[in-house]
């Protein structure tokens, strides 16, 4: 049985709710220290550089004081940004740093959605109160007391670190409609749709075995329930693609928000029985 204060519950845009565990402190302290090595390898390699290039300078004729000041000057911004920069730029770009992925964790936002740039820099600029007053007491404190492992620049960005579920963002991708939207399909799709749990559950059903069947199994699936839901909801238009029309009406339910309705008394033709 996984402990109830390392699992936390979050709900998608497409109101799919997903289960993530948190990571606890020593897991994250070991993604840490990794980032740190192969931060400050690579300032290394890029302070050899530097060094190599002021040597070559000095031999030009250049004062060899003047090239020094130069290269330690240089060597100094190197420093601030493999202790800031790195972790911002790995985590905004791809929502994990590079020891963060080798450890298996992720960051996502308190609503499960990846994190931006401004999530990023919060919860890093942040990293110096937690290091306070020394050792990341303050952080590691933060997170003893917080149910979601949270250190004090989680809490401000609004963010969380998880185990990474590739299995699971794979087949929330599947919801994905692609190629975008084309205006002729967004005029036909109703301006406002409110699923009942019935239709949710057979829509949820369709969109996880999505691209796991043949198109013709898939396309036949999704003819038999496209119809009734069309004819509830009020599609404005022929249906040439029964699952893309069923994406579109999923995709306008998440927009318009998720309303609770009652249970209708219908059964979806192919729900029953799955």
């Amino acid at each position: 049985m996984v402990a109830l204060d390392t699992v936390v519950s979050i709900e998608t845009p497409e109101h799919i709710v997903f289960q993530h565990r948190v990571a606890g402190p020593a897991r994250r302290a070991i993604a840490h220290l990794v980032d740190l090595v192969l931060c400050y390898l690579a300032l290394f390699i890029l302070s050899a550089l530097v060094l190599f290039v002021a040597v070559g300078m000095s031999s030009f004729g250049s004062a060899l004081d003047d090239t020094l000041k130069l290269g330690i000057g240089v060597l100094l911004v190197l420093a601030f940004l493999a202790q800031w920069v790195w972790f911002v730029a790995w985590e905004g770009l791809r929502g994990d740093t590079p020891g963060k992925r080798a450890l298996g964790l992720r960051v996502v936002t308190v609503t499960g959605r990846p994190i931006g740039f401004s999530h990023a820099v919060l919860r890093n600029v942040l990293r110096a109160a937690d290091m306070l007053p020394t050792g990341y007491l303050v952080g590691c404190t933060a997170m003893a007391l917080s149910p979601r492992f949270q250190r004090i620049g989680d809490m401000v960005a609004g963010t969380l670190v998880v185990f990474a579920d590739r299995a699971r963002a794979h087949a929330a991708q599947r919801h994905a409609l692609w190629p975008p939207p084309y205006p002729h399909e967004l005029e036909a799709v109703p301006p406002e749709v409110l699923l009942d749990a019935e239709e949710r559950a057979a829509l949820e059903l369709f969109l996880r075995r999505r691209g796991t069947l043949g198109p013709a199994r898939e396309h036949e699936l999704a003819s038999v329930i496209v119809a009734p839901l069309a004819l509830r909801h009020g599609w404005r238009g022929p249906i040439l693609d029964p699952v893309r029309t069923l994406c579109l009406l999923y995709d306008r339910a998440a927009d318009t928000g998720r309303v609770d309705a009652p249970a209708s008394s219908r059964v979806l033709p192919g729900a029953a029985g799955r």
